[in-house]
């Protein structure tokens, strides 16, 4: 059976917060598991309401094996150090290079995390892993609802899956969802096809929230549009406090042919526009 390399790295990060995410930060962890490399990070994660947590337990119950690399989390602050971050991702790149053979790389990230020099830390992180195990193996994440998703990290990763709720409460069955998803491309032997459409206007925090129209309805329909030859949607309301070029919402879709993947996109993105 297939084996699965595990990491990640969360941060959502406030631009206009006083207090930047140093290493300690990772490393204490605050209401997260610290900063964890190798075998000690499945016993720490195990059972929490986090996605790396919840890839894990399903991945496993499909009968993969998984290969621990380094997963570390801070609360929100302002921007992550630029030590901070070459040091975690450098532990990352450095377990997958001593790893034994994988089949696809999982990564649990946010995806607004800022860092001193990167607008773009989780799509630089991707895209530092494509570059180490190249092409043809699949790399995943999942993400935060909040996530300003790129263009970056949408070309360097195979499929990105986000939370669904807000206040979030699907963190560990977001985990699950994309440990299934994986399962169905490494079952197909194949790669989805993908979409992607950045929506041009800033949404505010408290109208993301799921619980209320708009954006219940929004996700309703998403998780109902899937199936047949579409494999995964997501819809990332952004997280406005993050002053970078890409800040905003995105819509992107995946599925098993290219019109599948871009009419369920182009759908998705007139929906959350009213067009």
């Amino acid at each position: 059976m297939a084996l699965i390399a595990v990491g990640g790295i969360q941060h959502e990060t406030n631009t206009f917060a006083p207090t930047k995410a140093g290493l300690d930060a990772f490393e204490t962890g605050g209401s997260r598991p610290p900063l964890t490399t190798g075998p000690n990070l499945f016993p720490r994660i195990k059972g929490k309401n986090l996605p790396v947590a919840g890839f894990v337990e399903q991945i496993e119950a499909l009968d993969y094996y998984t290969h621990a690399l380094t997963w570390a989390a801070a609360a929100p602050s302002d921007v992550v150090t630029e030590h901070a971050f070459e040091h975690i991702a450098g532990l990352i790149l450095d377990g997958l290079r001593s790893a034994p053979p994988f089949d696809a790389v999982y990564l649990c990230l946010h995806g607004a995390m800022v860092t001193e020099h990167l607008e773009d830390g989780e799509g630089e992180l991707l895209r530092r892993v494509r570059a180490l195990i190249g092409p043809q193996k699949p790399l995943i994440a999942s993400l935060d609802l909040h996530s300003n998703t790129t263009p970056l990290m949408m070309s360097e990763s195979d499929l990105l899956v986000a939370y669904r709720t807000y206040p979030h409460v699907d963190m560990a069955d977001t985990g699950a969802r994309t440990a299934r998803l994986l399962d169905e491309m490494l079952r197909r032997d194949r790669k989805p096809a993908k979409a992607f459409r950045q929506v041009p206007f800033l949404i505010p925090l408290n109208w993301q929230c799921t619980m209320m129209q708009p954006a219940q309805g929004v996700y309703e329909r998403l998780a109902e549009s899937e199936g047949g030859e579409l494999l995964h949607a997501s819809f990332t309301p952004g997280f406005p406090a993050a002053d970078i070029h890409h800040c905003g919402p995105s819509v992107f879709t995946y599925g098993w042919s290219d019109a599948a993947a871009a009419a369920a996109c182009e759908k998705l993105a007139a929906e959350v526009t009213g067009l």
